[in-house]
């Protein structure tokens, strides 16, 4: 029931139960909300996006959820490493050294687990968790929303919500209602992976790490420790070279591409691939509504960014965290218009576009090789390092040596056109 004495079944209802949507009905349960979530499958279920990231750690604490993870087997993660397509002396990006992170290691997840694991916190914290349920339709009037949903039995059912929270990952019910998802032109890709056996994992603290190898044709691969024997394998290839080299299955592309990255046939001399190999079309987007009267969309409902360092699941737990202190304040002031989401929408957007200058950077040659040459100064590849580690707010000083690097790519950038300009002359 509303300020105005209005009845509803729930104060809010999320639609997805993934990451983002867990998050916000976690976090609107303990703020005292009635909450429902309605999930389509049923947890476990396979899901993509292993490696997480520093700053994660923050949003976990705020859930109440750090010390359940932190003790649930997962594999210890503290840094990323990346080389060159012609596997020189790699480029090493160590969390601990990562400017403003207060807590430099994360993990490396089965998302399987690790979603569940949140979405049985959201019911502990309160949540009702309706699994095997699908929205049909959401019917908005003036005084809240009337969702109708299919149960896993065949029937059908309706309820009564104040304000609805779209966690619906690409299927952006009520973004795609309203809006729709903007791709964007300078990060078209796709990637294939799989899991795979028999690949030799580094050693010591290290041996959590996420290895990735650039390619010439601006691709890469990833290489994600799931446990003692179980490694993530992905290629993230740029759309227009798939369209030319793809094969006829995921299996036999991933084959191809990995075989067509000499500095990884080290790593896969003796490597078996343990699962089916899974496609995905990586296409970062932002929508275009975000937000509006009596709805708000998180994760990747709202965004989709590059999966280059891996912000996706802190992106949308961020966004849940905001959404329910946005839906939560919308409901005590008796305000649950557009309006009073727009400034959840803004900081989504912000953070949004913070990450993907780094995301179409990586897609850069000068980026790359300033990357892998290392910045002049050791404090400039610190504050960058602090980027990926996840640092969405970083102080001022921070934000001067992240410039001071750019400002290097872009003197980098034109070197290079103007070498080419002076070859073709």
């Amino acid at each position: 029931m509303d300020g105005a004495g209005v009845r509803w079944d729930y104060d809010v209802a999320v639609i997805g139960g993934g990451p983002g949507g867990s998050s916000a009905a976690t976090a609107l349960a303990r703020r005292g909300r009635s909450v429902v979530v309605l999930e389509r499958e049923r947890f476990p279920r396979f899901h993509i996006g292993e490696s997480q990231l520093p700053w994660t750690n923050e949003i976990l604490h705020a859930l109440g959820a750090r010390d359940i993870i932190a003790t649930s087997g997962f594999v210890e993660k503290w840094g990323a490493s990346f080389r060159p397509p012609d596997g020189a002396a790699e480029q090493y990006a160590d969390f601990q050294t990562a400017l403003e992170t207060p807590r430099p290691q994360t993990f490396q997840v089965l998302r399987e687990k690790f979603d569940e694991i949140l979405l049985r916190h959201s019911e502990k914290c309160g949540a009702r968790v309706l699994e095997e349920h699908r929205l049909l339709d959401a019917a908005f009037d003036r005084d809240g929303i009337t969702l109708h949903f299919a149960d896993r039995l065949g029937g059908n059912g309706t309820l009564r919500a104040g304000v609805m929270v779209d966690a619906s990952g690409r299927t952006g019910v009520l973004v795609k209602r309203f809006g729709r998802h903007e791709h964007d032109p300078l990060l078209l890709n796709i990637a294939v992976h799989a899991q795979y056996e028999g690949i030799p994992r580094a050693t010591g603290r290290r041996a959590g790490d996420i290895r990735m190898f650039t390619r010439p044709d601006m691709g890469w691969l990833w290489f994600i420790p799931l446990s003692d024997t179980v490694i993530s394998v992905g290629a993230v290839i740029p759309q227009a070279v798939h369209r030319r080299q793809s094969r006829p299955t995921p299996e036999e592309s991933l084959a191809h591409y990995l075989a067509d990255t000499p500095a990884a046939a080290p790593l896969l001399e003796r490597a078996q691939r343990v699962s089916p190999a899974r496609f995905d079309a990586d296409y970062s987007y932002l929508a275009t509504r975000m937000a509006g009267d009596r709805w708000v969309a998180v994760g990747d409902a709202a965004a989709f960014l590059d999966p280059i360092f891996s912000t996706g699941v802190m992106l949308a737990m961020q966004g849940g965290l905001e959404a329910a202190e946005a839906i939560d304040a919308g409901l005590r002031a008796g305000d649950v218009s557009a309006r009073a989401f727009a400034r959840y929408e803004r900081g989504v957007r912000r953070r949004y576009h913070h990450f993907r200058r780094f995301a179409v950077g990586f897609y850069d040659p000068a980026f790359r090789e300033l990357w892998y040459s290392r910045p002049p100064f050791t404090s400039i590849f610190h504050a960058v390092v602090s980027v990926l580690a996840g640092n969405w707010r970083p102080s001022v000083a921070t934000r001067a040596l992240v410039e001071m690097f750019f400002a290097v790519v872009a003197v980098k950038r034109v070197l290079r056109t103007f070498g080419r300009t002076r070859r073709v002359r």
